[in-house]
């Protein structure tokens, strides 16, 4: 895999450097055709390099769109698999909130605590009053087992960073 990447990296910075070394040439050519400049060189014939620049940069523009396509699928492939992890931390997330027996109202605020809202914030969201937010916040902690805001959100938090598995097990006949 490291190889892998190793080459991947290496034909960008080829391609770089071909598109580079392309485009001063026919940055040369063309100011050598404004200026009416001779620039042939003896040993090779002036259209001998165009054609020689024309395809290597051909051959660069392909490696760059296949690299292009590499990484548009990886970045797919990414997004899928954050999607299905946030969808499983939601999910153990709601099944927290029933253990912890929070009502609508609750599950509602320890989902916007979690998520990093200001008493404010969520006051304004939920059409309320930031005291009776900090009321049922109040009772969401209590229920949980913790003393604030950022103890709850570390409490789902701290598991998946330490790299633990906080899924529950699922049943192989599945």
């Amino acid at each position: 895999m490291k190889n892998k990447k190793a080459f991947e990296v290496q034909s960008l910075i080829v391609s770089f450097v071909v598109i580079a070394i392309c485009e001063a040439f026919f940055l040369l050519d063309v100011s050598a055709d404004i200026f009416h400049m001779d620039i042939a060189a003896p040993w090779v014939d002036h259209g001998v390099i165009e054609f020689i620049s024309t395809i290597t940069l051909a051959f660069a523009l392909v490696a760059i769109g296949w690299q292009i396509k590499r990484l548009l699928r990886e970045h797919r492939e990414a997004r899928a698999f954050v999607q299905v992890a946030s969808g499983e931390l939601l999910a153990v997330i709601y099944a927290k909130f029933d253990a912890w027996e929070l009502t609508p109202s609750e599950r509602e605020i320890a989902l916007l605590l979690i998520k990093g809202l200001s008493t404010q914030e969520i006051s304004d969201v939920r059409d309320t009053r930031p005291g009776t937010v900090k009321s049922q916040s109040s009772a969401v902690y209590q229920k949980a087992g913790v003393t604030g805001r950022n103890e709850l959100a570390a409490y789902f938090v701290e598991d998946l960073l330490a790299g633990e598995n906080i899924l529950p097990e699922r049943n192989s006949d599945t």
